[in-house]
Formats: structure tokens, C-alpha cells, sequence
């Protein structure tokens, strides 16, 4: 047993990962520190850090000298060198996003906020703050082994070579020099680096959780309960005069707010528990992102909501980054699902139509289920009275799902449903959605609109609560009977 959890120590340690959530996290932060630089910092350097700034230099210097504290930034440095030092950390925050130099770009990243976090500390909040812990993080990851402008440039210098003897002469220094920076670099070409800083940046968002969760249950043994447990948090923080998007909650009894706080302290306490086990981590990521765009939509609290939840990338799973992207790092193929659907239910085929029209990536393909050569080879686990009562999709890696399930897994490769993805994964949401659309499947025969006889009848057949042999068979009779009435047969889906 003690060997058992040693190996499992070690390889969750240093057995390689795919770089993709690495890589989603990287252009992230890049995008957050960019964003919030040019538009709060730059406009504002004079006040902030100028040198009749609201921060004087003399209380620079007492700060700096403190607890061994640093930062590029001269005092001395007038308007203008302070804003082109504001540019130059925006433009290490875009090569960062674009994977250019990453290395490099994010090494000068972190030094740069640093500097300027140094240079004027009043300015701060925990978003800045915890921004900075990410860049850190960012610095120590292979960030670029994957959706990098860099990981371009390897594989195009590792591409095999034309047979021509000069070609290889000359390419082979450059080669070498590629496959020495993969291995130094604990990075791959194909998307495989090793875990040891995802794990760090992973346990990082864990300790901030857990710890502000456990801060906010201080005191309480001292007989006041506090915002949190008295479950007046939330009430006040909307009502809050210089941190609240809007006062309309002033008349509204703080008690209907109080789930909410006491949900939130449980969920930021157990956060350790709840992802690490695989069964509830989807669980506790959907709420984690509910809860912060709720703070956003609803609080002044600038980039903390984005920032806190770009760690969440590294907690998803590659196969899923790898769908929405199309293919996995170095490989040509396409990761494509197909989608099963029932080509006599006009119900099923106006979904099928929605489907193609929120498809704008391309990523679907389509067979009918009355295919059943193709359909139950495809699907060996699902039988065909299955698949008559609900759609079905096959995701690449050759798993399958069915009903609410189905659609769950195809919308992370459907943009425009990219934002409501967590929210699928809420506690609760597959008991309501599975039910909901298990009712319009049950009774689908009486909101559809036919426009032949093979239709109602094919409804018709399948409205009882039980699919058995006796309606199978007639179901195969009617489709055989609609596609003589057709004159074709329905081609097998590629």
C-alpha cells in the first residue's frame, strides 16, 4: 500500500502531461496583464508612478528597503521612461499570449509587474496580487510546447528532411540545437511536458482557496460569528459603497443572500478535497466559475475574476482543450464527433439543423441511426432501441453519450455555447437537464410537426414508454417502406 502511494506520488509529479491547459493558461494571463496595463496603467502612469505621483519617492525607498523587497523601476525615471517601461510590459504580456520568445517573454513579464507592483503598492488588490503569483508560475512552465508561435518553429525545424545529403548537412546543426532545447526545456515538439509546474501552479490556486476560506472563519470561537458564518458576507458586499456595480439590493432582507455566503465558505474550504477527487472536480469548477462571474457581473473588483479563474484551464482536461482547438499538438488529424440522430423525427432533424448552424468550427459530422450497419458498429455498446429514444454522439477518443449528455459533451466544441459549458456541470444541472430532455424525447409525437404519413407513424410507434422487439420491428418495416417511397437509400455516414 505505502509503495502503491509512492509510485502514485511520483508520477504525479514527474510522468509527462499535455501542454495544452498550460498553453490556455499562458495566453490567459498574457491577455489579462496586457489588457489591464494598457488600460488602467498607461493612462493613469503619472499619477500612479510619476515623479509627483500620489506615492512619493521617499516612501518608495522606505518600502523597497523593507523586507527585502526589489524593483526595476528608478525613482529617478521621468514621465516618459516610466510609460515606455508600461509599454514594454505590455508587450512582454502579448508575446507571452502568442507563445514568441515564451521563455523569455514571460521571465520579463513577471520582473516587470513586479517592479511596477513594488513601485506603488496602494494601488494593489488580491487580483493584482494573485496576478503576480500566476506570472510566477507562468515563468517556471514549458508554456510554449503547445498553440505557440514558438512550437511552430520547433516542429517546422524537426520536420524530416527532403532526401537531399546538402539539405541535411545543413539543417542538421539546427536540428540538434531543437531536440537540446526540448530536453532542457522539459518540452516536447508533440505536446508532452513535465507536470512538476502545473502541479505547483494547480496547488497554488488550492492553497488561496482553502486559506481565504479558513481566514473567514476566524473569530468565530470568540463568540461573534462573523460576515461569513452569520451569512451577512454577501449582503454587504453588494451593498458596499466603492466595490458594488449596483446599489438595487439596499431593500432587499439579507437573509435571502445567505445560502450564498454560507455556500461559498463550505465550497472554498472543501476546494481540496472536492478536486482532487475526479468525480466532484467538474462539480466544484462549475460553481468556482458561476461564483466569479457572478462577482464580476455584480462587483468593482477589476481582472481578480478573470485571473482566479485562468488556473482553471490547468484543471481541464487536455482531450477537451485539444477538441475545441481542433487536433492535438503535432498531429494533423482532426478531432471530429459524429452525431447520431433519428432521420424520420422532425424533431431530431430540427436539431440536427441548429447543430449544423452553431457548428462553426466544423467539428460535427452526422449518420443516421436507421444506418444500423454503420450505427451499431460505431456504437457497439448502445442498441438500436436506445438510440431511438434519444441522439447519441461518439467524441474522438471514442467515448459516448447520450441525451443531455450528448449535448454536454459537444458544447465545448460549439463557440457559442463556450461560456455557458460550466455552468452544465453545476451541481444538479444533468438531474434537471437529463429529465427535461427525456420528457421532450417521451412526448416528442406531440409537439412535431409532420408532413407525411411515414412520419406520424414513426412517432406514433415510439410514444409508448417501452421500445421492445414488436416496435423495433415495425420501426424497420416503416423506414424500409419510406425509403422504397423514396427511391434511394440513405448514404452511410463517412
Amino acid at each position: 500500500m505505502l509503495t502503491r502511494a509512492a509510485k502514485g506520488f511520483w508520477n504525479f509529479w514527474s510522468r509527462p502531461v499535455r501542454a495544452e491547459p498550460a498553453a490556455a493558461f499562458r495566453i490567459s494571463i498574457g491577455l489579462i496583464v496586457a489588457i489591464d496595463t494598457a488600460a488602467s496603467l498607461l493612462p493613469y502612469a503619472a499619477d500612479w508612478y510619476g515623479p509627483q505621483s500620489m506615492y512619493p519617492v521617499s516612501s518608495f525607498k522606505m518600502y523597497i528597503d523593507s523586507f527585502w523587497r526589489w524593483s526595476l523601476v528608478n525613482p529617478d525615471w521621468s514621465l516618459q521612461m516610466t510609460q515606455f517601461a508600461l509599454c514594454l510590459l505590455i508587450a512582454f504580456a502579448l508575446l507571452t499570449a502568442l507563445g514568441l520568445f515564451t521563455r523569455l517573454s514571460t521571465v520579463g513579464l513577471w520582473v516587470l509587474l513586479v517592479s511596477f507592483h513594488m513601485r506603488n503598492p496602494y494601488i494593489l488588490n488580491g487580483g493584482d496580487i494573485l496576478l503576480r503569483s500566476a506570472t510566477f508560475c507562468l515563468m517556471l512552465m514549458p508554456a510554449g510546447a503547445a498553440w505557440s508561435v514558438d512550437n511552430l518553429v520547433r516542429r517546422k525545424l524537426l520536420r524530416p528532411i527532403e532526401p537531399s545529403p546538402w539539405r541535411r548537412l545543413l539543417a542538421l546543426p539546427f536540428t540538434h540545437a531543437a531536440l537540446w532545447a526540448e530536453s532542457l526545456r522539459g518540452q516536447s515538439s508533440r505536446g508532452w511536458i513535465r507536470p512538476w509546474s502545473v502541479r505547483l501552479a494547480q496547488f497554488q490556486l488550492v492553497v488561496v482557496y482553502f486559506f481565504t476560506g479558513i481566514d473567514k472563519v476566524r473569530g468565530v470561537h470568540d463568540g461573534s460569528l462573523g460576515d461569513w458564518v452569520g451569512g451577512h458576507a454577501i449582503y454587504r458586499a453588494l451593498n458596499h459603497g466603492t466595490i458594488s456595480r449596483f446599489a438595487v439590493f439596499g431593500d432587499w432582507p439579507w437573509w435571502l443572500f445567505a445560502p450564498g455566503s454560507w455556500i461559498t465558505l463550505v465550497w472554498e474550504i472543501a476546494f481540496p478535497l472536492l478536486v482532487l477527487w475526479r468525480r466532484t472536480r467538474w462539480y466544484a469548477l462549475s460553481l468556482g466559475y458561476a461564483m466569479h462571474v457572478g462577482i464580476f457581473l455584480t462587483m468593482e473588483v477589476t481582472h481578480f475574476s478573470f485571473t482566479i479563474m485562468a488556473f482553471y484551464w490547468l484543471f481541464v482536461p487536455a482531450a477537451v482543450l485539444m477538441d475545441m482547438a481542433g487536433k492535438a499538438t503535432g498531429e494533423a488529424a482532426t478531432r471530429n464527433y459524429l452525431v447520431f440522430y433519428d432521420g424520420m423525427c422532425p424533431i431530431c432533424k430540427k436539431s440536427k439543423r441548429t447543430l449544423e448552424r452553431l457548428d462553426w468550427l466544423g467539428r460535427l459530422t452526422y449518420a443516421d441511426i436507421h444506418d444500423r450497419h454503420f450505427a451499431e458498429a460505431e456504437l457497439p455498446a448502445v442498441t438500436y432501441a436506445d438510440m431511438l429514444k434519444q441522439m447519441y454522439v461518439k467524441r474522438p477518443d471514442g467515448s459516448c453519450f447520450g441525451g443531455y449528455e450528448a449535448f454536454r459533451a459537444m458544447a465545448p466544441v460549439l463557440p457559442l455555447c463556450w461560456l455557458i459549458v460550466p455552468l452544465l456541470w453545476l451541481p444538479g444541472a444533468r438531474l434537471v437537464g437529463s429529465r427535461i430532455y427525456a420528457f421532450i424525447a417521451r412526448n416528442r409525437f406531440k409537439y412535431a410537426k409532420c408532413d407525411n404519413e411515414f412520419c406520424s407513424l414513426h412517432l406514433k410507434l415510439l410514444a409508448g414508454k417501452e421500445v421492445d422487439d414488436e416496435v423495433i420491428r415495425k420501426v424497420v418495416e416503416l423506414h424500409e417502406k419510406y425509403r422504397a417511397a423514396q427511391g434511394k437509400v440513405p448514404e452511410p455516414a463517412a
